[in-house]
């Protein structure tokens, strides 16, 4: 912190710093206090300054601000880019998830399709298997009525031949004729038989070649399973790198904001203004100093007391300090700096004769300030309760 000018001591000092009574140590000196200097972080135009030398402000509240039309545009643009590459992540991000949904019925689709294929071609074996076997037992009946109804044929030429000689009964001859008749049923039934056990063969092969073919089904479903499971890597791929780009972007409009954030002027502290020293409109530079500021709540008091009365003093001791404003008013202080080594008086006293004396600065802090009445700068008298006077 920037202190203010060294203080000037009086004639007083000469004196040897006379006490009030025998029990105070009466010090001439100043009302001071640690100066802040307000400042930005960046250069450009001063746009606004909303305090004036003596306001009060509070911490954290806003002095002025630099004109920050460029970087405003700037926000606006990186911010319309963030939102844009969100937006991106989040459509690519619903299409990934619609695509999963597919993915997943796809999937669900192929599983039952393989399960159909299998049990389709294990039940046309097995219906093949068993149309083969009837074809082969209806052939063979089909053979052995084929030779019945041969024998009975011959048997009935003969028996219609011996009936017209009369040689044997009309009831012979018909029974001749109906065993035909019922070989020939049996043969035609034999026959429809395998007919039938032949159809039942093909519509198995049928079902089989059908059921081979949906294997085919299969692997072009498989196929675009795999062509969908490629899709919605690159898409998650898309929707990963538009997220990274929202988050680049993101840390940019961070970095736009905080400096339009800078471009503000802050109160670094709770005080008084003490000091503008600059004007809106005029451009300065990064970090140069824009107001200065005294905290009113930490003032002490500094002077200066010779070196033969400086025994009389130690950290903590308590006093009081009056000034001109408020010649009846004692406002409280405590001792809490002594100098670690003697200086000559300072140039401001006015005589040759106290110049060349050696003296010891010291700074009592003020325990209060009601309605801040005492301000940095103000001349004050102390006086520092020294007890009997003793020396330690």
């Amino acid at each position: 912190m920037k202190k203010l000018a060294v203080i000037a001591c009086t004639a007083l000092l000469v004196a040897g710093c006379k006490s009030e009574k025998s029990s105070l140590l009466y010090v001439n000196g100043r009302i001071e206090g640690d100066e802040y200097i307000v400042s930005t972080k960046y250069g450009g135009k001063v746009e606004k300054l909303f305090k004036e030398e003596g306001d009060w402000a509070k911490k954290g509240e806003v002095l002025g601000k630099l004109e920050s039309k460029e970087v405003e545009a700037k926000k606006e643009a990186v911010k319309a880019a963030y939102e844009g590459a969100l937006k991106k992540a989040e459509a690519v991000r619903v299409e990934v998830e619609a695509m999963k949904e597919k993915l997943k019925g796809e999937e669900e689709k192929l599983k039952e399709l393989k399960r159909s294929v299998a049990v389709g071609i294990k039940n046309s074996k097995e219906e093949l298997q068993r149309a083969s076997f009837g074809l082969k037992e209806a052939k063979a009946q089909l053979k052995k009525a084929k030779a019945v109804l041969s024998k009975v044929e011959k048997d009935y030429e003969r028996f219609k031949n011996l009936y017209l000689r009369r040689v044997i009964s009309k009831s012979k001859y018909e029974e001749a004729e109906l065993r035909l008749k019922e070989a020939q049923s049996s043969y035609q039934s034999a026959l429809s038989l395998v007919g039938t056990y032949k159809v039942k063969v093909k519509e198995a092969k049928n079902l089989i070649e059908l059921s081979e073919n949906r294997k085919r089904e299969v692997k072009a479903l498989e196929k675009e399973i795999e062509a969908l499971k490629k899709t919605i890597k690159a898409k998650e791929e898309e929707a990963r790198a538009a997220e990274k780009e929202a988050e680049s972007l993101r840390g940019k409009l961070k970095e736009v904001e905080a400096v339009i954030e800078n471009l503000k002027i802050y109160s670094p502290i709770n005080g008084v203004i003490s000091e503008k020293l600059v004007n809106a409109g005029e451009v300065i530079s990064p970090g140069a100093p824009i107001y200065t500021m005294y905290n009113l709540n930490k003032l002490y008091f500094e002077g200066y007391v010779p070196e033969k009365e400086i025994g009389l003093l130690h950290l903590g001791q308590r006093g009081f300090v009056k000034v001109d404003s408020y010649p009846k008013r004692k406002f409280p202080v405590v001792l809490t700096y002594i100098s670690s080594k003697a200086e000559f008086t300072p140039k401001e006293v006015q005589t040759k004769e106290e110049r060349v004396k050696e003296v010891f600065k010291v700074k009592l802090k003020l325990l209060k300030n009601p309605n801040f009445v005492l301000k940095p700068g103000m001349p004050a008298d102390c006086y520092i309760e020294i007890g009997n006077g003793s020396r330690k």
